[in-house]
């Protein structure tokens, strides 16, 4: 018996191929269940008529029609018999045909339980800008994720409304108003269960989205993939979180990075207000670091990216070029970095032409055939530099002067020393002394022990498996640096052998003296 409801085959070619796309259905049930196994605590039939849950870029409908199978079976245990109730779900997206494909989808299910078909609460409009007037139990989903840059459009649409200036903060991501609209929704103790991407956990421009989270709701679960959960998206960093619209300092179970703890919701913020998912045991490791220490690093130290250039074909050679020999600087990549050194030879070589640098008839030959995207970037249309000159050439002293140079992004703690012309793009870091009295061999030491790492893995910035050695956190991170000569010695002595010749004993020996001086080991 189907109702008088038939879905073509034009429909069930689309069902077939599109809905793939969005939410596996083994993550939509994973998430339903986390949701509503902690929402039909107590009284299961009372909660079951007053439910009301919304996914707000619902797309062909995945999260509800796993969602409407088990509450139409929930409903057989307590009615006796199969009912649906049209208030249970409500789904709202920009694209029309998926709104159709998850109509027809939603009443297979229907038919399957032999009951009537019908036109689901499916809103074909974009639910950041929506009005609401009703409040939700349950809000889930699979934001999207966008960034600014190539998305201008659709975020200056959001900027421009009374919703987007209030949670607006620049170089964020779409799917944090997806996370704040959810949770402006969400009636009292409601549960909103997501899966994003993680690294707003830790982001600088994510503050205004912390800062809700942590004054209006709770977590109670958090599943940190930190890899993705997507067949077509191999480099993005997937989690699950589930939280309820009450402050609470609840224990949150979680998962993450293969560690299972629980810790309470008022000690995963850290003093910068940044998401930490660690253990309890490593948390107090992490206030022992921050007692023992007193300075950190961007106090004692420069942290500058290398150049960009705006146009690597323009201006890096493969070779040396004797014609070009007064503006030639040796360039090296980070893959150059090793542990505590560097490679020695260069591959290629960077017109260093800077601010001050003028424009002669060999440069303009070269440079011609990409005049036309060189005026095209920014700094120029501003009058800032002129159309041949590098975009950030950065200061010639970084790249020559003593220093620590780092990969942007590893796993492994790649910080090394270098005294020569080490001259690199914008994915390697130069640390250099603010005053000329500070030991980089010793820093150099602390940089590649074992604390730093745990330290920066966990409170840092990261991708994945890999550091993200970026400015802001390398600045932040706290650094014991003694006053006694013979302590900084010790330790810079052992960072020169290191240099001279990388030995597992002796690095042993640098991390135990972190370890004594700052975790009490």
């Amino acid at each position: 018996m189907n109702n008088g409801y038939k879905i073509s085959e034009e429909y069930e070619k689309k069902i077939d191929t599109k809905f793939k796309k969005y939410t596996p259905q083994d993550i939509a049930r994973k998430m339903l269940a986390v949701s509503f196994f902690r929402y039909f605590k107590g009284k299961k039939l009372q909660k079951l008529q007053k439910l009301k849950l919304i996914d707000l870029s619902c797309g062909t409908g995945n999260f509800l029609c796993e969602a409407l199978d088990f509450l139409i079976k929930m409903s057989k245990i307590y009615y006796g018999e199969y009912k649906y109730n049209e208030s249970w779900i409500t789904g709202i997206d920009i694209d029309k045909n998926a709104l159709e494909i998850a109509n027809a989808r939603l009443n297979k299910i229907l038919v399957k339980y032999n009951l009537p078909a019908k036109k689901f609460q499916l809103k074909n409009k974009n639910g950041l800008l929506h009005n609401f007037t009703k409040k939700y139990n349950i809000v889930i989903g699979n934001p999207p994720y966008l960034g600014e840059k190539n998305n201008r459009e659709k975020f200056s649409e959001i900027k421009e409304s009374d919703f987007g200036k209030k949670y607006y903060e620049g170089k964020i991501d779409y799917f944090y108003f997806f996370i704040e609209k959810g949770i402006d929704i969400l009636a009292k103790n409601g549960i909103l269960t997501y899966i994003t991407t993680n690294y707003w956990l830790r982001a600088d421009y994510a503050k205004k989205l912390r800062k809700k989270l942590k004054e209006e709701v709770s977590f109670f679960y958090i599943n940190n993939y930190n890899k993705s959960m997507f067949k077509n998206a191999i480099g993005q960093h997937n989690m699950i979180f589930a939280l309820e619209k009450k402050i609470k300092n609840q224990e949150i179970n979680v998962i993450s990075n293969s560690e299972k703890f629980t810790i309470k919701n008022n000690e995963i913020f850290n003093e910068n207000q940044k998401i930490i998912l660690a253990p309890e045991e490593k948390i107090l490791l992490f206030k022992k670091i921050k007692e023992k220490s007193n300075v950190k690093l961007g106090e004692i130290l420069n942290i500058n990216q290398g150049i960009v250039s705006g146009c690597d074909k323009g201006f890096v050679l493969k070779k040396y070029d004797e014609k070009f020999k007064k503006y030639l600087k040796p360039l090296y990549k980070s893959k150059d970095i090793l542990h505590y050194t560097t490679k020695v030879e260069n591959d290629f070589w960077i017109l260093y032409l800077d601010r001050e640098s003028v424009m002669d008839e060999l440069i303009e030959k070269h440079l011609k055939s990409f005049q036309k995207r060189l005026e095209n970037r920014r700094e120029v249309k501003k009058d800032i530099i002129k159309w041949f000159q590098l975009q950030w050439c950065r200061s010639q002293e970084m790249f020559e002067m003593p220093k620590i140079i780092a990969k942007q992004r590893g796993r492994e703690r790649l910080f090394a020393y270098s005294d020569k012309d080490f001259y690199g793009s914008a994915d390697i870091y130069y640390l250099t002394p603010k005053k000329e009295n500070f030991n980089l061999f010793y820093i150099l030491g602390y940089l590649n022990s074992k604390v730093f790492y745990d330290w920066f893995y966990y409170n840092g910035k990261t991708k994945g498996k890999n550091l993200e050695l970026y400015s802001t956190p390398l600045k932040e991170t706290p650094i014991y640096y003694p006053e006694k000569e013979e302590e900084l010695e010790y330790i810079a002595n052992l960072t020169k052998k290191q240099i001279k010749n990388y030995k597992i004993e002796v690095q042993n020996k640098i991390d135990e003296y972190f370890k004594n001086k700052l975790l009490d080991y």
